[in-house]
């Protein structure tokens, strides 16, 4: 009787010892799934798509700097900014619904800015000028209304609201001329240099 009862004892060493290797088998695996991995190797995607936006941004960035130096400004002009004042933010947004977007320039250092605002160009997708708005406050809103095929640029004067519309492939240059209106832009509507925390960029 005696060499039988140790049967049922030797059947449980022999089942612990399978469990506890399978337990080691396991967490050695998962710990070589995860320790063995390379500091930032899992890529959600997110990351690469801002990725790709900051360098599409940038590389902009670097075809307005030529425009502003080569085409826009004089060499009288780049002679006297101060080099700590050669800065812009930059925006994009479609205005006429061809697909393609047109870009502003917001010049907001001292040299390109007065009482009443600031330097802002509109270029259109090839870099070609289509507004030089001499002063102008930011941030320029933009919702859903169009007049002769061009988004409605809405800013804002005091407490009061403007409306810029595009007549024959142009807005008014000189916003300060243009009178305030009732109307108010949509709630949902886009606002561009909105904040001071826009990338500045440097020319």
């Amino acid at each position: 009787m005696k060499k039988f009862s140790l049967f049922p004892s030797l059947m449980c060493m022999i089942f612990f010892s399978i469990v506890s290797c399978d337990k080691t088998s396991y967490k050695a695996v998962e710990e070589r799934n995860f320790s063995d991995m390379p500091v930032g190797s899992v890529d959600t995607g997110a990351s690469s798509a801002v990725k790709s936006v900051i360098k599409s941004e940038d590389s902009l960035a670097l075809k307005l700097k030529d425009y502003i130096i080569s085409k826009y400004l004089k060499p009288e002009d780049l002679r006297v900014i101060d080099p700590g004042e050669r800065k812009f933010h930059m925006q994009q947004i479609d205005l006429n619904s061809d697909a393609k977007k047109e870009i502003f320039i917001s010049f907001y250092t001292p040299y390109f800015c007065g009482s009443g605002g600031c330097t802002l160009l509109l270029l259109d997708s090839k870099l070609k000028l289509i507004n030089r708005f001499t002063v102008i406050r930011t941030p320029i809103t933009v919702d859903s209304q169009t007049e002769n095929g061009w988004k409605v640029l809405w800013f804002k004067e005091g407490n009061s609201w403007k409306k810029l519309m595009n007549k024959n492939g142009k807005y008014p240059s000189n916003p300060s001329l243009v009178k305030p209106t009732e109307e108010v832009p949509e709630t949902d509507a886009v606002k561009l240099f909105d904040t001071d925390t826009s990338k500045s960029y440097s020319f």
